[in-house]
């Protein structure tokens, strides 16, 4: 038994009274209000989707644009390194410095590299050192950073001593190793993180010969307006790190967020993630030197603010649009029942032939050509049928018996049509038009097998082949030279049984989707074989054929209901395919497949070398 519906649940709670109109309204709101929240949810999945792949992007975009920057500072500052450690002034210099004990002319030495400081904002200052004391720096010399004392007691020279000709970057430059260690320890606070590249330099003259040191500072007030050139969240973090996961630098964030580095690695991602319950945009991308990368973390919340005031926008509409919905569902319903209202006066003021409705009632209704202009008039042409009604079956059951008669008296007679075509046939030879009189025997022997009357399933094969024959022979007067064909039985499998009319409509398939669409024309060929079973293959020369659609079409079985009804397509190989199963067996049937360029049907039937499906023989229509 069916259940019922939600209309009859809400339907069925209403009082007995309500209206066709209240109901209508409730009707309205029942559609309306589901679908409105459907589609509500819908945008709002929809945009929060949209909002979170463009904040993804735009995130992706603010990290490659500062990558940018951060490639050019740093390439500039190795570039600009290895100009200097080439320098051919600086060479000499430093030969002369370490075979003089006094300081050499450094005029030559301060040219070059003036000029490469020259509109590179992002250097403070570059030094140059001996293996044991200063010997140029473009800050003053009793600074920290230009004193050799200075520079023995930073965290780093150790670590550079060991280095051989590459250039290694240093963070925190400016700190000792005991205030390094401080901070590490938490016992002072984050210092200026002021970075340095250094590199030993080497005499190009005698390899192998360290000459001293180069130590290139950046500006911090440039670094850090970079950080902070990004306008984006609040307290978004940014960090450049190093391959082993160690921060190069940072825009110096209000909240530190670098846990999620641990958390979620350094490798190449983008996407939200989530950290102690809350959502973050974190973006990571390579900076393109020394493997470092640029890490980008952001809550979502800070960057979702569009996001909310779409939110209240959504509710604002909906309120409104709810409201729109309830005034225009109360119109519509009255104007839509109140039509049926009247009508119901109408027909209940009704009390016999003698009953006059009112003209201005009737008028509007007589006008309308809408369904209650239809429910009008159909009710106006009520009475006059109900009238005319018993007429009208006495005379259609005259017309009845009159076109029985007829049809019987129009059969034709099997004989008539059987001394007519061989009428034909003699007039054809007798104006030795041969084609025409093979036309005509085809002809007669394709009636002559149809019209054969009998109450078995089942005919002999020599029978079909012969239907199949003359049908085929028919269609080649037709296509003529584009068709070709071949109807091969062996001696073992003429009388054997087949169901009655199987071939027909599938030679008629190749020929209507095969043959017919090939500019050329074709081949049809017959070939019945018997193995275990009996083997027909009807092969055509198309290809073109979807073998997913037929499979699906040629899907049968009794006893599951929801395959019996036909499918629209392919009605008469469903009949045949059906047939077969129904009066052959579940194990035979039909398939399609395509082998060397052909579309071949295999037919797989029983052997049966008598027919056992009537009690009676085959009876043939008397010539």
């Amino acid at each position: 038994m069916k259940k019922p519906d939600l209309f009859f649940h809400i339907f069925s709670g209403l009082p007995r009274n309500t209206s066709f109109r209240q109901r209508l309204f409730i009707s309205f709101l029942v559609i309306a209000i589901p679908v409105l929240a459907a589609m509500a949810i819908f945008s709002y999945a929809l945009t929060s989707n949209s909002t979170k792949q463009t904040l993804i992007q735009a995130q992706e975009t603010q990290v490659g644009h500062l990558n940018a920057r951060l490639l050019s500072v740093y390439s500039n500052i190795e570039s600009i390194s290895r100009d200097i450690i080439l320098s051919s002034d600086i060479q000499d210099y430093m030969r002369d410095a370490g075979t003089n004990r006094s300081y050499p002319d450094d005029s030559a030495v301060s040219y070059t590299i003036s000029a490469l400081m020259t509109d590179r904002d992002f250097i403070d200052s570059i030094v140059i050192t001996g293996n044991t004391y200063t010997l140029f720096s473009t800050t003053a010399a009793y600074t920290d950073k230009a004193s050799f004392n200075g520079i023995r007691e930073k965290w780093w020279y150790r670590d550079l001593l060991l280095q051989d000709r590459s250039a290694v970057w240093y963070s925190y430059a400016t700190l000792s190793t005991q205030r390094m260690k401080a901070q590490q320890n938490g016992e002072i606070p984050d210092q200026i993180n002021t970075q340095m590249l250094a590199r030993p330099i080497y005499s190009v003259d005698t390899p192998g010969m360290r000459l001293g040191y180069l130590m290139i500072y950046t500006d911090n007030d440039y670094m850090q307006n970079l950080w902070r050139s990004l306008d984006w969240g609040s307290t978004t973090n940014l960090y450049l790190i190093d391959r082993d996961g160690n921060v190069i630098d940072s825009n110096r964030p209000m909240r530190d967020y670098s846990n999620l580095i641990s958390e979620y690695g350094i490798s190449d991602q983008n996407g939200f993630v989530r950290y102690e319950g809350s959502p973050y945009l974190y973006s990571c991308a390579d900076l393109g030197i020394n493997g470092w990368r640029t890490v980008m973390i952001t809550p979502y919340n800070e960057l979702n603010r569009p996001m909310s005031n779409i939110v209240i926008i959504l509710l604002i509409l909906i309120a409104a649009l709810v409201f729109i919905i309830f005034l225009m569902s109360n119109r519509s319903s009255y104007h839509m029942a109140r039509p049926i209202a009247v009508l119901s006066h109408i027909m209940d003021s009704y009390h016999g032939s003698d009953t006059v409705p009112d003209p201005e009632l009737v008028k509007p209704y007589e006008d309308r050509t809408d369904e209650i202009g239809d429910i009008y008039r159909s009710y106006a042409q009520l009475q006059e049928r109900i009238q005319n009604l018993i007429q009208e079956i006495y005379v259609k059951n005259l017309e009845k018996k009159d076109a029985e008669l007829a049809l019987l008296q129009s059969q034709i007679n099997p004989h008539f049509l059987y001394n007519t075509l061989d009428s034909i046939n003699w007039l054809a030879l007798m104006h030795d038009e041969e084609e025409i009189s093979n036309m005509i025997t085809a002809l007669s022997d394709t009636f002559r097998l149809s019209l054969m009357k009998s109450n078995s399933y089942f005919v002999e094969m020599s029978a079909e082949a012969e239907y199949v024959s003359s049908y085929l022979m028919l269609q080649k007067f037709r296509y003529g030279d584009k068709l070709n064909y071949t109807v091969t039985v062996p001696p073992e499998a003429e009388k054997l049984y087949i169901p009655r009319f199987i071939l027909q409509p599938l030679v008629e398939n190749a020929l209507k989707h095969g043959i017919s669409k090939l500019p050329n024309g074709g081949k049809i060929d017959i070939e019945i074989s018997v193995e275990e079973n009996l083997i027909i293959l009807v092969k055509n020369d198309g290809s073109d054929i979807d073998l997913e659609k037929m499979g699906d079409i040629l899907v049968y079985h009794p006893s599951e209901s929801e395959l019996l009804s036909f499918k629209p397509e392919g009605y008469g190989v469903q009949n045949i395919f059906r047939r077969i199963k129904v009066i052959c067996g579940e194990e035979y049937g039909l398939s399609y497949s395509v082998e060397r360029a052909r579309t071949v049907c295999r037919i797989t039937l029983p052997i049966k070398e008598t027919d056992d499906s009537s009690s009676g023989s085959s009876d043939e229509a008397k010539q």
